[in-house]
């Protein structure tokens, strides 16, 4: 192979400065090889082009430079969804055909610097693949490929720098494959081209060292001896002068910036950051403002000291972990206080995220009067923090288990000891307050709790509800065709009672066949759960009680067994009910929400009462189950596939994000 590097840009005048530095870069570490560099572009002044030929011209005349104008009418309708990227990424998809004379080209984005030689990179044997890439560590971590219908051995490379086969590229006209995809709607693709080029050659990608596309997750997870090429990735850039660049390669940037026409900006860069400092010194709030959200809840799944109750754990787990982002931030507000007399908020951290219980009630008003945030957002509302609120903020309230009083009647025929119930018309009465006079946006994790808010709320039949199902972390590397699952049968939640575990101790008694695992532990009414569980803890050999387990270890447990029993007098729709699909663990319960139940698996009917006369009935159903291999293992199939489908992160945290924005805009 010769010396002679073929290296494509895909940038418009507003990005000259950063090219050109990205450009020197390359010279200044490849004097040995001789540079042809192409811009792809929609418009570059005769003043940008003159300084990008002046500094070719200093590195000798073995280098070369050429513009080609592409028509930008061609990518209309094009997916756009991150602000800081412009059309001109999509260009790169025509590469290939705008260059017939190449066999290979090298792509690289402009927010980048090479700190090093590319021929190692240049000369990466191509047979057999359309290009070549770094995987993406970010994606990798988050299994996010596996939404756009990739699979495990499927490489998703980060596409700032892409080695391209351009000659296999044109036998296989993968310029009209990438055009025709990015023309299709397709929800799951996030990254926009980025996920077209995974998606469209996959199978055809090869991985290389990541020292090609050292990005600035790799900088923080990973390390490298020597990276070559230094990717700035994310919203804040270098050259950002309000927000500090969190790569700490960033200082290479101005390094090559001041062998360029464009070193005048390193003196501008200066002054602008010392005249922030300066504002910052006298306390003048310098950062770009972002939307603030308060996450009201009353319990935070073990944070603070509080319960492991599920909305505890949506509100930690999915909520305060995934929403954050450049534009939200996100505080926890526990809105329990036991001691109304308390004057000052407790404060403290959970996993990174600011976590406070507001002073007592006979402070928290004028306390609540000071806070700064933007808009509220409530898991169901079992607390009374937002009376307190009169300023018209807006509040998203996220429909989980709303309980009208005929929820309750339900509840109450339980006689082996009762629930404690916790209806507050007061409460219900702000809710409604809120929303007739517009503060209030509902979403909703399952249609068929839409009706029971209506009633709980006093709502009108047509009022505004937005389907939003709640998120799980999904393992896309579980294949329910390979897994051999265990004859085990799980039960996961809180032992009190409500979810009447010993009804499944009772199931367990009559089936010993098979093995009997009860994940959880008591919170509430500890003494009477444990009196009535105690006669169950001996002289039943297939049932064990796990205790409270979370992570990995409880994974194990849903991925193990193929039956999760549901005991539950009632429910809304349950977390456990979304972890054991994603596993292909099929339901028993008698609860049916959104109809999962009788799609995957077995529904008993309603049981209320102790429960103790439904017992046959779970047993016949968990029979059902077992005694057809076949039956079983084309639902857990279906199960899997539904929740990737309707419950995925990524999916959750575009449409909230969304729902953030809009509502705290138009408020």
């Amino acid at each position: 192979m010769d010396n002679k590097i073929s290296i494509v840009f895909t940038v418009n005048d507003s990005f000259a400065q950063h090219c050109c530095t990205t450009m020197v870069s390359v010279l200044e570490n490849n004097s040995t090889c001789n540079i042809d560099f192409y811009i792809l572009t929609d418009y570059f002044s005769d003043e940008n082009r003159r300084m990008f030929y002046s500094v070719l011209e200093k590195y000798g005349s073995g280098n070369s430079l050429e513009f080609k104008l592409v028509d930008h009418a061609i990518f209309e309708g094009f997916k756009l969804n991150i602000k800081y990227i412009t059309f001109h990424t999509y260009y790169r998809f025509l590469i290939a055909d705008l260059f017939p004379e190449l066999t290979r080209v090298l792509y690289l984005d402009a927010d980048l610097i090479v700190d090093g030689p590319i021929t190692e990179l240049w000369e990466t044997p191509l047979e057999g693949y359309l290009c070549a890439g770094v995987s993406d560590l970010w994606v990798e971590r988050t299994k996010y490929k596996y939404m756009i219908g990739l699979q495990e051995s499927d490489i998703y490379i980060n596409a700032g720098v892409i080695l391209m086969n351009v000659e296999a590229m044109r036998k296989e006209h993968t310029t009209a494959l990438l055009m025709d995809v990015a023309k299709k709607p397709c929800d799951e693709f996030e990254y926009q081209d980025q996920d077209i080029i995974n998606w469209a050659l996959r199978g055809k990608i090869k991985g290389v060292s990541k020292i090609f596309n050292y990005t600035t997750d790799d900088v923080y997870y990973t390390k490298a001896q020597r990276p070559v090429i230094i990717h700035y990735t994310g919203r804040i850039k270098p050259w950002n002068i309000n927000e500090k660049c969190r790569n700490p390669l960033r200082t290479l940037y101005f390094k090559y910036l001041a062998k360029t026409p464009y070193k005048g900006f390193i003196g501008i860069f200066k002054r602008g950051r010392f005249i922030r400092t300066i504002k910052k010194m006298c306390g003048i709030n310098v950062k770009p403002r972002k939307i603030k959200v308060a996450l009201v809840v009353d319990e935070y799944f073990g944070g603070m000291g509080t319960a492991f109750g599920g909305y505890g754990f949506l509100a930690r787990y999915y909520l305060a972990r995934y929403l954050p982002n450049e534009d939200i931030s996100v505080e926890v507000l526990l809105a329990k206080n036991s001691n109304k007399w308390a004057y000052r908020a407790k404060k403290g951290k959970v996993d990174g995220i600011k976590v406070i219980v507001p002073p007592g009630k006979k402070f928290v008003y004028n306390w609540m009067k000071k806070t700064d945030y933007d808009i509220y957002f409530t898991v169901e509302v079992t607390h009374d923090l937002l009376k307190y609120e009169h300023r018209g903020k807006p509040v998203i309230h996220w429909i989980q288990d709303p309980r009208p009083w005929t929820e309750w009647r339900e509840i109450q025929t339980v006689k082996l000891f009762p629930e404690a119930c916790y209806w507050d018309s007061e409460l219900y009465d702000i809710v409604h307050r809120f929303y007739t006079n517009g503060y209030l946006k509902f979403i909703s994790q399952g249609y068929y709790l839409n009706e029971k808010a209506k009633m709980l709320y006093r709502l009108p039949e047509d009022a505004d509800i937005t389907y939003c199902p709640n998120p799980i972390d999904i393992d896309y590397t579980f294949d329910s065709d390979i897994c051999e699952k265990k004859d085990h049968i799980i039960f996961v939640g809180r032992i009190e009672s409500v979810k009447r575990g010993w009804l499944f101790c009772e199931i367990a008694k009559r089936m010993p066949q098979y093995e009997f695992f009860m994940l959880g532990q008591t919170f509430r009414e500890k003494e009477e759960n444990e009196t009535v569980l105690s006669r169950y803890k001996t002289g039943i050999p297939n049932l064990h009680f796990v205790g409270h387990v979370e992570g990995e270890e409880k994974n194990k447990y849903i991925r193990e067994a193929k039956i999760l029993v549901n005991t539950s007098i009632h429910e809304g729709l349950p977390i456990t009910f979304l972890e054991a699909l994603a596993y292909g663990t099929l339901l028993v319960s008698c609860r049916n929400p959104d109809d999962l139940t009788s799609k995957f698996g077995e529904f008993v009917g309603t049981i209320l009462g102790d429960g103790f006369d439904g017992v046959p009935k779970f047993v016949s159903a968990i029979e059902h189950i077992m005694k057809d291999e076949e039956r079983r293992k084309k639902l857990s199939r279906e199960a899997v596939s539904y929740i990737r489908e309707v419950h995925s992160v990524h999916k959750f945290q575009r449409e909230v994000r969304r729902l953030i924005k809009d509502f705290a805009t138009k408020k």
